[in-house]
C-alpha cells in the first residue's frame, strides 16, 4: 500500500464528503468519520462491552485497581471527603461512561456515518478509558514504562500501541476542527 491509499482512522470531513451533492449545509459544523474494517469495528466494539461489563460491575480486589484509573481521587488527603464525593458522584460518573459506551457501540456500528464533534469527543473519551485499564493491566504509570511496552511484542502490548495511535489521529481530527 503505497502513502496515498492510506486513510486515517478518524478524519474530518467536508459538506462535499458527507453530502456529495450538497443539499444538506451543515452549517460550518465540522464532522467527522470513522474508518475501521470491519474487524476493527468488532474489535473496539468488544472491548467497549469489556468496559462497560468492567464499569457496571461491584468493584473487587481485581476490578478496583482498573476503576482508580477511570475514576480518580477527587480528595487524596481527606479519605472523610473523597467517601462523601464517591457517594455523591460515584453512580453519576457510572452513568456518563456506560452512557458514551452505549453510544459510541452503536455509533460503530454505523458504517459510513459521519459524527458531530460531541460524538467523536465520546470515542475520544471512550477509547481512552480502555486505554487507561489495558494500561493499568499492563503496569504501565508514566512515559518511560509506556516506551517499554513499545518494545514488548505481546497482543497486549500491541493493542495498547494500537489504541494509542487511534487517539492519535482522533486528536489530530478534532484539533482541525
Amino acid at each position: 500500500m503505497s502513502e496515498r491509499d492510506f486513510v486515517p482512522p478518524v478524519e474530518q470531513v467536508d459538506n462535499c464528503d458527507v453530502d456529495p451533492l450538497s443539499s444538506f449545509d451543515y452549517g460550518g459544523v465540522a464532522r467527522f468519520r470513522l474508518n475501521f474494517e470491519a474487524e476493527e469495528r468488532q474489535l473496539i466494539v468488544r472491548l467497549l462491552d469489556e468496559m462497560k461489563d468492567l464499569l457496571t460491575s461491584e468493584p473487587n480486589e481485581r476490578t478496583a485497581p482498573l476503576l482508580h484509573r477511570l475514576f480518580p481521587p477527587a480528595f487524596h488527603d481527606d479519605e472523610e471527603k473523597e467517601a462523601e464525593y464517591q457517594r455523591l458522584m460515584r453512580e453519576e460518573l457510572v452513568a456518563s461512561r456506560v452512557a458514551a459506551v452505549d453510544s459510541v457501540s452503536l455509533l460503530l456500528m454505523e458504517e459510513g456515518r459521519t459524527l458531530g464533534e460531541g460524538e467523536t469527543m465520546a470515542f475520544m473519551q471512550s477509547i481512552n478509558a480502555i486505554r487507561l485499564v489495558l494500561g493499568t493491566m499492563l503496569n504501565i504509570t508514566d512515559d518511560e514504562s509506556a516506551e517499554e511496552a513499545d518494545v514488548n511484542d505481546s497482543p497486549e502490548h500491541s493493542l495498547y500501541g494500537y489504541l494509542g495511535w487511534v487517539l492519535e489521529w482522533t486528536v489530530t481530527a478534532l484539533s482541525r476542527g
